[in-house]
């Protein structure tokens, strides 16, 4: 009868053990995710208003040379307008910090043609890099190029 008792006593043991070990096990990952959750809460993206960026047409763009700085964004080519400089979209952000020191600084942007994204891409990462005061050109050196526009040949450039 005693061996009985003690495998008895035995086995109930196991079971409150589980049972307790169960409990702590859920207050615990309930602890976690409850912090996990809060953690979550205060790092959430915040609503915020959205950047409008001022779209330029191929006269204002004319009108801004020598005066905005002129970034192509598509990271290099063989012609540019007349003063810009190369970012490509996915430049680093040491590099545009280096070269655009001035947040303030009025800054255009454009790319290939009105079906590359990759000014308005550029746009955004320099508004989210703390820049204040951006616009964009659509038609890029497509355009600008078919109008006529005063260009900078980066082929020559390099040559000279």
């Amino acid at each position: 009868m005693n061996t009985i008792m003690i495998r008895l006593l035995s086995a109930v043991s196991l079971v409150v053990v589980a049972i307790l070990g169960a409990d702590l096990l859920a207050a615990e990952t309930t602890k976690k995710g409850t912090k996990a959750a809060n953690h979550a809460k205060k790092h959430e993206a915040k609503p915020t208003t959205p950047v409008v960026i001022a779209e330029k047409n191929i006269n204002e763009v004319e009108a801004l040379l020598g005066k905005a700085v002129i970034v192509d964004a598509r990271g290099s080519g063989e012609e540019a307008i007349k003063g810009a400089i190369f970012f490509a979209a996915n430049a680093d952000d040491k590099d545009i910090h280096a070269k655009l020191k001035d947040k303030t600084a009025e800054i255009l942007v454009y790319c290939g043609s009105v079906s590359c994204p990759a000014s308005m891409t550029l746009a955004e990462r320099l508004i989210g890099l703390g820049y204040t005061n951006i616009a964009h050109y659509a038609g890029g050196i497509k355009e600008w190029t078919e109008n006529n526009k005063p260009t900078d040949d980066t082929k020559e450039k390099t040559k000279a």
